[in-house]
C-alpha cells in the first residue's frame, strides 16, 4: 500500500517535531490541520469532515445498531449526553476520535499536501503524531498486507508506535516471517509504519518462499560442499598414498635401468675394444678410411657416454635422494623407538634407586636399632655390675643394715625394671612409629613412580599417535 501526500506530510512532521500548518487540497477546497511539535492541535475543515458517530463507529466504539438508533431519533450528527452516558464515553475521547476520523478521511480524499511552519494557536488537547501519523495511514478494506508476510525481530523497537497490549501481542506473533491473520485497517497501518521506521520486515509471500528456497538450497550446497570436500580429502589421501607406491616403484625402477645401463655401457665398451682391434687389423689396409670411421665412431660414443652419464647421474640423483628421505624416515623412527627406550630405561633406573634406597635406609634403621638395644645391654649389665658392688660392699660394711639395704636393693632393683621396660616399650613404640612412617614414605614414592610411569606410557602413546596421523 502506497501512503497518501497527506500521511507522507504528517510523518515527515512527526519525525521531525515541526510545528505549522499542513494545507490538504481536493476539487478546489482546502483543508488545514495545526501541528505543534508534530502532535495536532487543530482542523480546519473545507472537506474531509466525519461526523462523531462516524469516527465512533470506525474507531468501534459505536456498534452498526446503536448508529441506526441514533438516525432514528434524529442525533446522528452530534453524541448526546445520552448515547456518552449508555456507551461509557468521555467527550474528550468523542472529541479526539471525531479529529482521528477527519484525519483518516482527508489523507483519503487530499489530492495535494503542504506544510508550512510557523506558530498556531491550539484548538483542542494535542493529539500524538503518533495516533495522526497511524490514522493517515488507515484505508477502510485497503488489504494491503493480504499476499506479505512480517516480521518484527525487536517489539522493544517498536514501543513508541503501539498504543495497547494487544498490538504488543501481534508483533510478539511474528518473531519469524508469517501472514498475519484477521487484519484491521488500524493494525495495516501499524505494520506499514513499522516496515517504514525499519522495526518490521515485510516480505511478499513469493519473495519470502522464494527466499526460504534460497535458504534450503544454500544449506543443501552447503551440504554438498562438505562432502565434497570430505570426498577430495579422501581421494587425496589415496592419490599421495599412490603417489607414494609409485614413487617407490620409480626409484626401484631406476636402480633397475641404472644396472641395465651399466651393463650396456659394459657391452658397448666391449664391442668397442673388438670394433678397435678389428680396426688395428685392418689399418694398414685402410688407414685413412679407418681413422676417419674412428673418429666419428668416437665422437658418437663420446655423446653417448655422455648422455648417459647424464642420465645415470640424473637416476643417481633420485635415488640418492629417495634414500636421504627414507634414511630421514627410519632416523626418525630409531630416534622414537630410542626416546621410549630412554624413558623406560629412566624408568627402571629410577625404580631401581628407589628400591636400593629403601633397603639401604631398612637396612640403616636395623642397625641403628640394634646398636641401640646393644647399648641398653651393656648399661643395664654395667648397672647391674655397679649394683652388684655396691651390695657386696655394703654388705661387708654393714651386715647389721643386712637386711634393709637388701630391701632397699630390690626396690631400687625393681623400679629400674620398670623404668627399663618402659623405656624398651618407649624405644619399641618410636620404633614402630619410625617404620609406619618409613612404610607410608614408600608407598607415597611408589605411588609417585606409578603415575610418573603412567605419565611416561600416556606421552609414549600420544607420541605414537601423532607419528601416525604424520
Amino acid at each position: 500500500m502506497i501512503p497518501s501526500q497527506a500521511a507522507e506530510a504528517l510523518y515527515s512532521a512527526h519525525k521531525s517535531r515541526a510545528t505549522g500548518w499542513l494545507t490538504l487540497s481536493a476539487g478546489g477546497r482546502e483543508s488545514r490541520l495545526m501541528l505543534r511539535e508534530g502532535d495536532l492541535v487543530g482542523t480546519r475543515l473545507g472537506f474531509g469532515y466525519q461526523s462523531p458517530a462516524q469516527a465512533l463507529l470506525q474507531s468501534g466504539l459505536l456498534s452498526a445498531e446503536a448508529l441506526d438508533a441514533l438516525w432514528a431519533r434524529g442525533g446522528a450528527g452530534a453524541a448526546d449526553e445520552e448515547l456518552l452516558e449508555e456507551h461509557g464515553l468521555e467527550r474528550d475521547a468523542v472529541v479526539e476520535q471525531q479529529v482521528l476520523a477527519h484525519v483518516r478521511r482527508l489523507s483519503e480524499l487530499a489530492e495535494r499536501a503542504a506544510f508550512e511552519p510557523g506558530s498556531v494557536e491550539a484548538e483542542f488537547e494535542p493529539i500524538s503524531g503518533v495516533r495522526v501519523v497511524r490514522a493517515a495511514l488507515e484505508r477502510p478494506g485497503a488489504g494491503g498486507a493480504k499476499g506479505r508476510v512480517f516480521r518484527c525481530a525487536d517489539v522493544a523497537v517498536c514501543e513508541p508506535w503501539l498504543t495497547d497490549a494487544s498490538e504488543r501481542e501481534l508483533l510478539r506473533t511474528l518473531g519469524e516471517f508469517r501472514e498475519p491473520e484477521s487484519l484491521t485497517p488500524a493494525r495495516e497501518a501499524l505494520l506499514l509504519v513499522l516496515e517504514r521506521e525499519g522495526g518490521v520486515e515485510a516480505l511478499s509471500v513469493e519473495e519470502w518462499e522464494a527466499r526460504e528456497e534460497a535458504r534450503r538450497q544454500e544449506e543443501e550446497a552447503a551440504r554438498r560442499r562438505a562432502e565434497e570436500e570430505r570426498l577430495r580429502a579422501e581421494e587425496e589421501a589415496r592419490r599421495r598414498a599412490e603417489e607414494a607406491r609409485l614413487a617407490e616403484e620409480a626409484r626401484l625402477r631406476a636402480i633397475e635401468e641404472a644396472r641395465l645401463a651399466e651393463e650396456a655401457r659394459i657391452r658397448a665398451e666391449e664391442q668397442r675394444l673388438a670394433e678397435e682391434a678389428r680396426v688395428r687389423a685392418e689399418e694398414e689396409r685402410r688407414a685413412e678410411e679407418a681413422r676417419a670411421r674412428a673418429e666419428e665412431e668416437r665422437r658418437a660414443e663420446e655423446a653417448r657416454r655422455a648422455e648417459a652419464a647424464r642420465l645415470a647421474a640424473e637416476a643417481w640423483i633420485r635415488a640418492e635422494e629417495e634414500r636421504l628421505a627414507e634414511e630421514a624416515r627410519l632416523a626418525e623412527e630409531a630416534r622414537v623407538r630410542a626416546e621410549e627406550e630412554r624413558l623406560a630405561e629412566e624408568a627402571r633406573l629410577a625404580e631401581e634407586a628407589r628400591v636400593r634406597a629403601e633397603e639401604e635406609r631398612l637396612a640403616e634403621e636395623a642397625r641403628l636399632a640394634e646398636e641401640a638395644r646393644v647399648r641398653a645391654e651393656e648399661e643395664r649389665l654395667a648397672e647391674e655390675a655397679r649394683l652388684a658392688e655396691e651390695a657386696r660392699l655394703a654388705e661387708e660394711a654393714r651386715l647389721a643394715e643386712e637386711e634393709r639395704l637388701a630391701e632397699e636393693a630390690r626396690a631400687r632393683a625393681e623400679e629400674e625394671r620398670r623404668a627399663e621396660e618402659a623405656r624398651l616399650a618407649e624405644e619399641a613404640r618410636l620404633a614402630e612409629e619410625a617404620r609406619v612412617r618409613a612404610e607410608e614414605e614408600r608407598l607415597a614414592e611408589e605411588a609417585r613412580l606409578a603415575e610418573e610411569e603412567r605419565l611416561a606410557e600416556e606421552a609414549r602413546l600420544a607420541e605414537e599417535a601423532r607419528l601416525a596421523e604424520e
